[in-house]
Protein backbone atom coordinates (compact mmCIF):
# COMPACT_ATOMS: atom_id res chain seq x y z
CA UNK A 1 0.00 0.00 0.00
CA UNK A 2 1.37 3.29 -0.62
CA UNK A 3 1.89 5.57 1.88
CA UNK A 4 -0.49 8.99 1.98
CA UNK A 5 0.73 12.18 0.49
CA UNK A 6 0.75 15.50 2.95
CA UNK A 7 -2.64 16.64 2.20
CA UNK A 8 -3.94 13.35 2.79
CA UNK A 9 -2.30 12.64 5.86
CA UNK A 10 -3.16 16.26 7.41
CA UNK A 11 -7.03 15.08 6.68
CA UNK A 12 -6.63 11.83 8.02
CA UNK A 13 -5.64 13.84 11.38
CA UNK A 14 -8.08 16.49 11.40
CA UNK A 15 -10.44 16.63 8.82
CA UNK A 16 -12.89 15.03 11.40
CA UNK A 17 -16.35 16.45 12.91
CA UNK A 18 -16.32 19.01 15.98
CA UNK A 19 -18.82 16.50 17.59
CA UNK A 20 -16.59 13.57 17.21
CA UNK A 21 -13.66 14.56 18.88
CA UNK A 22 -12.73 10.97 19.68
CA UNK A 23 -13.25 9.97 16.41
CA UNK A 24 -9.85 7.17 16.72
CA UNK A 25 -12.21 5.20 19.29
CA UNK A 26 -14.76 5.02 17.05
CA UNK A 27 -16.10 1.66 16.12
CA UNK A 28 -14.84 0.85 12.16
CA UNK A 29 -12.05 3.35 12.34
CA UNK A 30 -9.11 2.57 10.00
CA UNK A 31 -5.62 3.08 10.73
CA UNK A 32 -3.83 4.54 7.86
CA UNK A 33 -0.58 2.62 7.11
CA UNK A 34 2.55 5.16 6.62
CA UNK A 35 6.34 4.11 7.04
CA UNK A 36 8.72 6.29 9.10
CA UNK A 37 10.50 7.84 5.70
CA UNK A 38 6.74 9.29 4.81
CA UNK A 39 5.71 10.02 8.49
CA UNK A 40 8.81 11.36 9.77
CA UNK A 41 8.64 14.25 6.04
CA UNK A 42 4.99 15.16 7.21
CA UNK A 43 5.12 15.97 10.79
CA UNK A 44 8.42 17.93 9.94
CA UNK A 45 6.62 19.39 7.20
CA UNK A 46 3.54 20.19 9.62
CA UNK A 47 5.95 21.45 12.31
CA UNK A 48 7.68 24.26 10.31
CA UNK A 49 4.47 26.42 10.18
CA UNK A 50 2.15 24.63 12.59
CA UNK A 51 -0.10 27.75 12.73
CA UNK A 52 -1.36 26.61 8.94
CA UNK A 53 -3.86 24.42 10.98
CA UNK A 54 -5.42 26.90 12.26
CA UNK A 55 -6.39 28.60 8.38
CA UNK A 56 -8.32 24.92 7.74
CA UNK A 57 -9.27 23.63 10.95
CA UNK A 58 -11.34 24.27 14.22
CA UNK A 59 -9.26 24.05 17.88
CA UNK A 60 -11.59 20.91 18.40
CA UNK A 61 -10.17 19.63 15.01
CA UNK A 62 -6.44 20.36 15.67
CA UNK A 63 -6.63 19.08 19.67
CA UNK A 64 -7.84 15.87 18.51
CA UNK A 65 -5.70 15.31 15.45
CA UNK A 66 -2.61 16.61 17.23
CA UNK A 67 -3.75 14.08 20.18
CA UNK A 68 -3.70 11.53 17.77
CA UNK A 69 -0.50 12.04 16.23
CA UNK A 70 1.62 11.98 19.68
CA UNK A 71 -0.51 10.06 22.06
CA UNK A 72 -0.08 6.21 22.29
CA UNK A 73 -3.52 5.21 23.78
CA UNK A 74 -5.00 7.00 20.38
CA UNK A 75 -2.76 6.51 17.44
CA UNK A 76 0.61 8.00 18.15
CA UNK A 77 2.03 7.52 14.92
CA UNK A 78 5.09 9.93 16.23
CA UNK A 79 6.46 7.03 18.00
CA UNK A 80 8.28 6.34 14.03
CA UNK A 81 11.11 8.76 15.02
CA UNK A 82 12.36 6.49 17.21
CA UNK A 83 12.64 3.94 14.59
CA UNK A 84 16.00 2.87 13.95
CA UNK A 85 15.65 3.43 10.08
CA UNK A 86 15.20 7.27 11.19
CA UNK A 87 18.74 10.15 10.45
CA UNK A 88 19.56 11.54 13.66
CA UNK A 89 19.01 14.59 12.14
CA UNK A 90 15.20 14.39 11.32
CA UNK A 91 15.09 13.39 15.14
CA UNK A 92 17.41 16.50 16.05
CA UNK A 93 14.91 18.90 13.43
CA UNK A 94 12.09 17.49 15.07
CA UNK A 95 13.51 18.46 18.74
CA UNK A 96 14.40 22.11 16.60
CA UNK A 97 10.43 22.61 15.34
CA UNK A 98 8.66 21.40 17.94
CA UNK A 99 8.09 23.93 20.13
CA UNK A 100 6.57 26.28 17.71
CA UNK A 101 2.97 23.75 18.42
CA UNK A 102 3.30 26.33 21.40
CA UNK A 103 4.18 29.12 20.31
CA UNK A 104 2.29 29.18 16.91
CA UNK A 105 -0.37 27.42 18.22
CA UNK A 106 -1.02 26.67 22.17
CA UNK A 107 0.35 30.35 22.98
CA UNK A 108 -2.25 31.56 20.77
CA UNK A 109 -5.78 29.81 21.32
CA UNK A 110 -5.29 28.40 25.05
CA UNK A 111 -7.28 30.27 28.04
CA UNK A 112 -4.58 31.26 30.54
CA UNK A 113 -5.70 28.44 32.60
CA UNK A 114 -3.88 25.66 34.46
CA UNK A 115 -4.11 22.30 33.85
CA UNK A 116 -2.63 20.93 37.30
CA UNK A 117 -5.26 22.65 39.13
CA UNK A 118 -8.09 22.26 37.09
CA UNK A 119 -9.03 24.74 35.84
CA UNK A 120 -12.34 24.98 33.77
CA UNK A 121 -11.85 25.99 30.24
CA UNK A 122 -13.81 25.23 27.05
CA UNK A 123 -10.74 25.87 24.84
CA UNK A 124 -10.12 21.83 23.68
CA UNK A 125 -6.14 22.82 23.16
CA UNK A 126 -5.82 23.80 27.02
CA UNK A 127 -5.13 19.85 27.85
CA UNK A 128 -2.85 18.95 25.26
CA UNK A 129 -0.82 22.11 26.10
CA UNK A 130 -0.71 20.82 30.00
CA UNK A 131 -0.08 16.98 28.85
CA UNK A 132 1.69 16.89 25.86
CA UNK A 133 5.10 16.09 26.91
CA UNK A 134 3.62 13.21 29.15
CA UNK A 135 2.25 11.95 26.40
CA UNK A 136 4.38 12.10 23.65
CA UNK A 137 5.41 8.72 22.25
CA UNK A 138 9.02 9.38 21.76
CA UNK A 139 11.06 6.77 23.36
CA UNK A 140 14.72 5.03 23.24
CA UNK A 141 16.31 4.30 19.55
CA UNK A 142 18.84 1.74 21.59
CA UNK A 143 21.40 3.81 20.48
CA UNK A 144 22.31 5.54 24.29
CA UNK A 145 24.55 8.38 22.43
CA UNK A 146 22.14 9.33 20.10
CA UNK A 147 19.55 8.85 22.64
CA UNK A 148 21.09 11.26 25.19
CA UNK A 149 21.43 14.02 22.39
CA UNK A 150 18.03 13.63 21.38
CA UNK A 151 16.56 13.72 24.89
CA UNK A 152 18.36 17.16 25.43
CA UNK A 153 17.87 18.68 22.54
CA UNK A 154 13.93 17.95 23.44
CA UNK A 155 14.88 19.56 26.91
CA UNK A 156 16.21 22.35 25.06
CA UNK A 157 12.91 22.85 23.30
CA UNK A 158 11.21 23.24 26.23
CA UNK A 159 13.42 26.26 27.60
CA UNK A 160 12.68 27.61 24.50
CA UNK A 161 8.35 26.89 25.21
CA UNK A 162 9.28 28.75 29.46
CA UNK A 163 10.06 31.88 27.38
CA UNK A 164 6.85 32.30 26.05
CA UNK A 165 4.98 34.86 28.03
CA UNK A 166 1.29 32.91 28.32
CA UNK A 167 0.58 30.55 31.65
CA UNK A 168 -0.47 27.22 30.02
CA UNK A 169 2.73 27.15 27.88
CA UNK A 170 5.14 27.54 30.42
CA UNK A 171 2.98 25.16 32.58
CA UNK A 172 3.23 22.30 29.88
CA UNK A 173 6.85 23.10 29.14
CA UNK A 174 7.20 22.63 33.13
CA UNK A 175 5.07 19.37 33.09
CA UNK A 176 7.76 18.40 30.43
CA UNK A 177 11.15 18.68 32.28
CA UNK A 178 9.92 17.05 35.05
CA UNK A 179 9.19 13.75 33.06
CA UNK A 180 12.16 14.38 31.04
CA UNK A 181 14.86 16.32 33.27
CA UNK A 182 16.48 12.74 34.45
CA UNK A 183 18.08 12.75 30.48
CA UNK A 184 19.66 15.56 31.66
CA UNK A 185 19.34 16.67 35.20
CA UNK A 186 21.56 19.50 35.88
CA UNK A 187 20.31 21.35 32.13
CA UNK A 188 16.36 20.92 33.35
CA UNK A 189 17.10 22.18 37.27
CA UNK A 190 18.87 25.23 35.51
CA UNK A 191 15.53 25.93 33.15
CA UNK A 192 13.22 25.77 36.28
CA UNK A 193 15.32 27.78 38.47
CA UNK A 194 15.47 30.69 35.70
CA UNK A 195 11.93 30.21 34.56
CA UNK A 196 10.23 29.88 38.00
CA UNK A 197 10.95 32.82 40.01
CA UNK A 198 10.42 35.58 36.58
CA UNK A 199 7.51 33.82 35.82
CA UNK A 200 5.36 32.70 38.87
CA UNK A 201 4.25 36.22 39.89
CA UNK A 202 2.45 36.69 36.44
CA UNK A 203 -0.27 34.56 38.35
CA UNK A 204 -2.84 36.52 40.22
CA UNK A 205 -2.59 35.94 43.92
CA UNK A 206 -4.18 32.92 45.23
CA UNK A 207 -4.54 30.96 42.13
CA UNK A 208 -1.87 28.35 42.29
CA UNK A 209 1.44 27.91 40.99
CA UNK A 210 3.41 26.46 37.95
CA UNK A 211 5.57 23.65 39.56
CA UNK A 212 7.48 20.57 37.44
CA UNK A 213 6.18 17.11 37.71
CA UNK A 214 7.98 13.72 38.53
CA UNK A 215 9.86 12.10 35.74
CA UNK A 216 9.33 9.61 33.57
CA UNK A 217 10.69 6.48 32.13
CA UNK A 218 11.58 5.59 28.77
CA UNK A 219 11.39 2.46 27.39
CA UNK A 220 12.65 1.00 23.95
CA UNK A 221 10.58 1.48 20.86
CA UNK A 222 8.47 -0.94 20.26
CA UNK A 223 7.75 -2.23 23.59
CA UNK A 224 4.58 -0.70 25.05
CA UNK A 225 1.60 -2.51 24.69
CA UNK A 226 -0.81 -1.17 26.84
CA UNK A 227 -1.72 2.17 26.22
CA UNK A 228 -2.93 3.95 29.13
CA UNK A 229 -5.82 6.29 28.97
CA UNK A 230 -6.81 9.80 27.95
CA UNK A 231 -9.07 11.62 29.46
CA UNK A 232 -9.72 14.32 31.79
CA UNK A 233 -10.34 11.39 34.29
CA UNK A 234 -6.88 10.11 34.12
CA UNK A 235 -4.65 13.02 34.13
CA UNK A 236 -2.49 13.33 36.94
CA UNK A 237 -2.01 16.61 38.53
CA UNK A 238 1.00 17.64 39.87
CA UNK A 239 -0.11 19.96 42.66
CA UNK A 240 1.14 19.30 45.77
CA UNK A 241 3.66 16.96 44.49
CA UNK A 242 7.91 17.36 44.56
CA UNK A 243 9.13 16.77 41.26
Amino acid sequence: MTDPDYQTWLDHLFDHPDDEPEWYFADGFEFVPIGPPTLTAHVLRLFQAPALLMTGYSDQQIASGLRYLIDNACGGDIRLFSHASVPQADRLELAALIDRVYSQIFAARCAPRLGHLSEETAQPLNMLCYMWWDAIVLDATGDPHLDREFFAALIEAMGRTLAIPHPACQEGALHGLGHWGEHAPARAQALIDRCLPRREPRRPPGTGHLRPSRPRRMHPVGTRHHPRPYSSAAFHHTSGRQP
